[in-house]
């Protein structure tokens, strides 16, 4: 397990430096690559907007999955507790999927037929959820019980982080997204991502000033820790898995932090500041909860 953890510790810092090389690159370079790749209906943009939040989401289902289904044990008060705590958190996480799902049909192109989409998306949730359950049932038969509460916990303070850290550097920052910067009606000039403007995006006329850092790509970071997390439960999992399951996480991260500046809501230096801070949270809760792990 000190061999995966460390493994995991190395990925998330490799992933958190490409963050940070991007930030700076994106300083420089904000305005030229949002003109050159933004287009408000690119499929490819809308696409992963739609798709960001799904894989972290999952994740976060299955862990919510495994915490119900776990083995019974002897404290009645908590036995129950847990089992109260994984019912509610997959409700939550369906919630949040069908709600960024629903959210991102609202493209220009996809006004006329907006809800089949609605459907649509409802539908994948509910398959994808299905599919979570049996998973999570399948998985228990392989699992250490012990470490099923802390590494569950730990995996729902990740995601948890993707609200509370992302939201408060946006309200701080309170940046213009590119697609009201290019909006000449809208009379918002461009800022590079340092120029803080505290709560300015609390105003009249500046909703869409949260463009600092990108939420989608920091729940898509998410699953750069949360999904080795995941699978490290497994009675046979290794190294080799978790660098993939690090790979997979960091690949889909980069696609959707392009698809973001493709759809005009992110510069560069959102996307990869997002990057940045997600894996540098991730690292600092993974440490506190190895600490806690070993006293308690």
């Amino acid at each position: 397990m000190s061999e995966q953890r460390k493994t995991l510790n190395i990925g998330l810092a490799i992933a958190g430096g490409i963050g940070l090389i991007g930030l700076i690159i994106g300083t420089f370079l904000d305005q030229q690559i949002t003109a050159a790749m933004g287009n408000f209906d690119s499929a490819f943009g809308i696409l992963f907007t739609m798709l960001a939040p799904v894989l972290s989401l999952a994740v976060g289902s299955a862990a919510s999955a495994m915490l119900f289904f776990m083995p019974k044990i002897e404290h009645k008060f908590w036995n129950i507790a847990l089992r109260v705590l994984g019912a509610v958190a997959f409700i939550g996480f369906t919630f949040f999927s069908i709600k960024e799902g629903k959210e991102y049909v609202d493209f220009p192109v996809m006004q006329a037929e907006k809800t089949t989409y609605v459907v649509l998306v409802i539908t994948l949730v509910v398959i994808i959820d299905l599919a979570i359950i049996l998973f999570a049932k399948a998985l228990m038969k392989k699992v250490d019980p012990k470490r099923i509460v802390p590494t569950v916990i730990t995996i729902f303070v990740i995601i948890a982080a993707w609200v509370f850290v992302s939201e408060v550097i946006k309200y701080l920052a309170s940046r213009p997204r590119p697609r009201v910067v290019i909006n000449e009606e809208a009379h918002i000039a461009f800022r590079n991502w340092y120029e803080f403007k505290p709560f300015l995006c609390l105003k009249d006329g500046y909703k869409e000033c949260k463009s600092f850092v990108s939420g989608h790509t920091f729940i898509s970071a998410c699953t750069i820790g949360a999904l080795p997390l995941l699978l490290s439960l497994g009675k046979n999992s290794s190294v080799k898995k978790t660098i993939i399951a690090l790979s997979i996480g960091a690949v889909f991260t980069i696609v959707v932090a392009f698809s973001r500046i493709v759809a005009y809501a992110h510069y560069m230096s959102d996307v990869f500041g997002a990057l940045f801070f997600s894996c540098a949270a991730q690292i600092a809760i993974l440490n506190v909860a190895s600490v806690i792990y070993k006293k308690h």
